[in-house]
């Protein structure tokens, strides 16, 4: 056990407290049923052993090694020897596939906690600091890590080293992220004490490779998959795991079988996940002898995918997203370009080499793109070393397997597509390198000397010349392969992309996709009607290309099909390319509102609204429903002009249509008829019609909870906001407590949403805690008001930093009310800073849409006014209130 040398005061209660609000990631610690098998792995645990009791410079010792390779086993063996020996303080096993452990987020304060459990004295100081600025607890990782880690660890010694294991470094910092935590370990640890020791795993990634080589306190030992200790240890293990009793009782007699273990042990390679995932497929599968036998002689028989290798396809499919940006053209083709060759060449050949076959190529220099592939594969640490494969599934994997799945079918490579390169790319090498100057011991099956004592050997022949002559012959050629998508399949995939990437948060991508699928959609509408005859033939790539980084979206969109889509295979002929534009300007709408476009958003959904129309009088039965849902979101984008007469006509007309509608068919039009009486409770509102209105809200509540009974994971959200707004009816009625119930069962909902998936329910949680702090105040709760009107600020705060066209309305509206809940409490100079600031954004909003915010902006100048006089400023107090009549509200 970890003890300090300076004598220390207990850790008070009030100190805890303050421990307990830094999160802490749950399951990040070791686990010893995945530690290395004992007797294996003996020389890197060695080192780190010895390592771990020096106090030198060198404070991290960073074991880098290609995915799959055991670095994990590592961790969690060196972390059961550190705690063994009392030196362990903290672990932290990242996982790409854990919310709380994917980024950094809560690595500092885990391991600040972990700490503080053994040293009351830095425990002490950590909650002193939490007591004094409760925001580090959420703060950037630079702040918390001079906070919680090095400042208390320098004002606090320890009578023995303290070391932390971080393992999959690699998993919180993709090339593409931002690399805070890389800064931290380069520069800000060399500040630590000495006998803190930080173990780090991490598979050799382009941007740890920048950040962390050649730095004098980091020792780095890489792990050699092919080095005679691996391959004894793999042997070691599978020994080991085909004479356990589970395997034995299901491999059946006799058993083991020598040849199988020993043919098993050269597939396996040096690669630790290969077999352990066998294993793993074995424990589990019906005949895993017979198994056993298919994978060993195919693990691609007859076409057919063994399961135990879905796993691994994931892993490798998992890495690759991150070594680059997959919606740019220009990454793809420079991925295409190099490894294509690697997959195509006949034997492992040096980046020199491979560079040279491709022309001198620049995308082939070490420290641009293929540095990015340094998880995958061998050989890229020197320019001079044969590349390869780190397992021979990884082959398999780009050449076979990824053309199987849509999610991975950007990673497909054909191997026989660029063998026919290749080909070419040896002719070309030939005639440039024999034209040259001579060789020396070529040529000599030409000379006629009849004394030449042995055949000569070649020298000054390059590596690309050598390979060129003995494989241009062997590289096959293989058909080309076409283009996959007509416009008609490339706007519906934009137009399923877009949803996909709405649903992830990641809105102005939704936006350019939903673009872009109303502009083919706009040009096949005319050419279907003959008005037009536009070039025809702009490949999907050029448009996804546009779209930021959609990758997770577009991992999905050929996964997801859109309630609308032809599924039946129809003729594009025969599709009604009016109702599928009349599609993508709905959502068009939609995305052009979330970004605060709203100008735009009513003019794409009047568009949508006028095809619909003319499709629904021609075809009522199989348009009315979709004509309902355009006249649905149309009064919403007239609600947010201030047209409110309009919006209440298109907002009964939707609900008289969905009415009729799910009278006929409930189970599939009652969620739709919900949707449209919610939004029709807030038109009958907006004009005073407060019994009509709670009416409707009612109604839609019924509805929406009878659907969330039985598909909680759909209609939770529906039945969180007609809540929210059945609570703002119910207060209307003077029904407070019955208005707090609704509204507190709403933020629970969208709590539960909100830490599911922030980025998409953030809004509507805040939005809730706004409404939850006016109910608390009506019933005298203020100090719970004010809670939650401040967790709703936070909130919009950060939405409205980063999108301010589309949240600077809820901030103003949050700084509003947390104004009033100020003044209530008697904190007039809070409520004077927050009036003001909500005054400053209201009159940019009633600039832009006076109908909208003038009267918004009247209660505020209001409020303004009476903070102003709390604060004895009287004429500033005259000033504010002259403006406020003066808008003549």
């Amino acid at each position: 056990m970890l003890r300090a040398i300076v004598v220390v005061p207990q850790v008070k209660g009030s100190s805890l407290a303050a421990l307990d609000k830094l999160p802490y990631a749950d399951g990040a610690s070791w686990n010893p049923t995945q530690a290395c098998l004992p007797g294996t792995r003996a020389t890197i645990l060695s080192l780190v052993r010895e390592w771990s009791r020096l106090s030198d410079d060198h404070r991290i010792f960073c074991l880098k090694g290609v995915a799959g390779c055991g670095k994990t086993a590592i961790s969690n063996a060196v972390a059961q020897a550190l705690k063994a020996a009392g030196l362990l303080a903290s672990c932290f096993f990242f996982d790409r596939a854990n919310a709380s452990r994917n980024t950094p987020r809560l690595l500092f304060s885990t391991i600040a906690r972990d700490i503080a459990s053994f040293y009351p004295a830095i425990a002490a100081d950590i909650a002193a600091t939490l007591e004094e600025e409760p925001a580090l607890a959420t703060a950037h990782l630079s702040r918390q890590f001079e906070a919680f880690i090095a400042g208390p660890l320098r004002r606090h010694q320890t009578d023995r080293p303290i070391v932390l294991v971080i393992d999959a470094l690699d998993e919180a910092v993709p090339d593409d992220a931002d690399a805070d935590l890389l800064t931290i370990l380069r520069d800000e640890v060399t500040q630590l004490p000495t006998h803190i020791r930080i173990f780090i795993t991490t598979r050799p990634t382009r941007v740890i490779q920048q950040a962390l080589s050649d730095e004098e306190h980091i020792t780095s030992y890489t792990l050699a998959i092919d080095s005679v200790e691996t391959q004894h240890d793999i042997a070691a293990y599978i020994d080991f795991m085909v004479r356990g009793k589970t395997m034995r009782s299901q491999m059946g007699t006799p058993w083991p079988d020598q040849a199988l273990i020993d043919d098993l042990k050269i597939r396996a390679g040096g690669h630790f996940i290969w077999i352990a995932t066998v294993f793993a497929y074995l424990r589990s599968a019906h005949h895993p002898r017979r198994k056993l036998h298919m994978l060993l002689s195919s693990s691609s028989a007859h076409g057919q995918v063994v399961e135990h290798m879905r796993k691994i396809d994931d892993l490798y499919a998992s890495i690759l997203e991150v070594c680059g940006d997959w919606n740019d053209p220009d990454f793809r083709k420079g991925y295409a370009l190099f490894m294509g060759s690697i997959m195509a060449v006949k034997r492992p050949l040096s980046l020199t080499a491979h560079r040279a076959l491709h022309g001198g190529s620049q995308e082939l220099a070490l420290e641009s793109l293929p540095q990015r592939f340094g998880s995958l594969l061998v050989g890229l640490q020197r320019e001079d070393e044969p590349i390869h494969t780190l397992h021979l599934s990884f082959r398999e994997f780009i050449t076979v397997r990824a053309a199987e799945r849509t999610d991975t079918q950007k990673f497909f490579l054909s191997e026989k597509e660029h063998s026919q390169k290749l080909a070419e790319l040896c002719l070309r090498t030939m005639v440039r390198e024999m034209t040259g100057v001579p060789i020396t011991g070529g040529g000599y099956l030409t000379e006629s000397s009849i004394d030449m004592p042995s055949i000569p050997k070649l020298a000054d022949i390059s590596e690309q010349l050598l390979y060129g002559c003995e494989s241009w012959s062997d590289h096959g050629h293989d058909m080309v392969l076409t283009g996959l998508y007509d416009e008609a399949s490339q706007a519906e995939a934009l137009f399923v992309l877009s949803w996909r990437l709405k649903y992830d948060g990641r809105l102005e991508e939704a936006l350019k996709a939903i673009e872009d699928s109303v502009h083919l959609r706009r040009v096949l509408a005319a050419q279907q009607a003959g008005k037009s005859k536009a070039k025809r033939g702009m490949p999907l790539r050029n448009f996804l290309s546009n779209i930021g980084r959609g990758k997770a979206a577009l991992h999905r969109i050929r996964k997801t099909i859109h309630p609308h889509q032809n599924v039946m295979g129809e003729r594009p002929e025969t599709v009604n390319t009016t109702e599928k534009l009349a599609d993508s300007l709905g959502n068009l709408s939609v995305s052009l509102s979330d970004l605060g476009r709203h100008g735009d958003a009513l003019a794409a959904i009047q568009e949508a609204v006028g095809l619909r129309r003319a499709l629904a009088a021609e075809r009522p039965a199989a348009f009315n429903a979709f004509l309902a849902n355009a006249l649905n979101n149309l009064s919403i984008r007239l609600s947010d002009h201030g047209r409110h007469e309009e919006a209440l006509a298109a907002s009964q007309e939707a609900v008289g249509l969905r009415r009729a509608l799910a009278v006929e068919r409930p189970k599939a039009f009652n969620a739709a008829l919900a949707e449209s009486l919610n939004n029709l409770s807030a038109e009958l509102s907006d004009h005073g019609r407060h019994e009509e209105a709670l009416a409707a809200i009612q109604e839609a509540v019924g509805l929406r909870r009878a659907l969330a009974a039985e598909r909680p994971e759909a209609f939770n959200a529906d039945l969180a906001e007609s809540l929210n707004n059945l609570a703002i009816y119910l207060s209307d009625h003077g029904r407070h407590a019955e208005a707090l119930a609704a509204i507190q069962e709403a933020v629970g909902l969208r709590r539960a949403l909100a830490a599911e998936r922030p980025a998409a329910f953030n809004a509507d949680l805040a939005h809730s805690l706004n409404s939850l702090s006016a109910h608390l105040s009506n019933l005298g709760r203020h100090e719970e008001a004010l809670a939650a009107s401040q967790e709703a600020l936070g909130m919009r705060r950060a939405l409205a930093a980063e999108r301010p066209a589309a949240f600077n309305a809820d901030l103003a509206e949050s700084l509003f009310n947390i104004s009033i809940d100020f003044s209530g409490l008697g904190r007039h100079e809070k409520a004077l800073e927050a009036a003001q600031e909500a005054v400053n954004l209201y009159r940019a909003l009633a600039a832009e849409r006076p109908k909208v915010f003038t009267s918004k902006l009247s209660n505020a100048l209001w409020q303004l006014s009476l903070c102003f006089s709390a604060s004895g400023r009287e004429a500033e107090a005259k000033v504010a209130l002259e403006e406020a009549q003066s808008l003549g509200l």
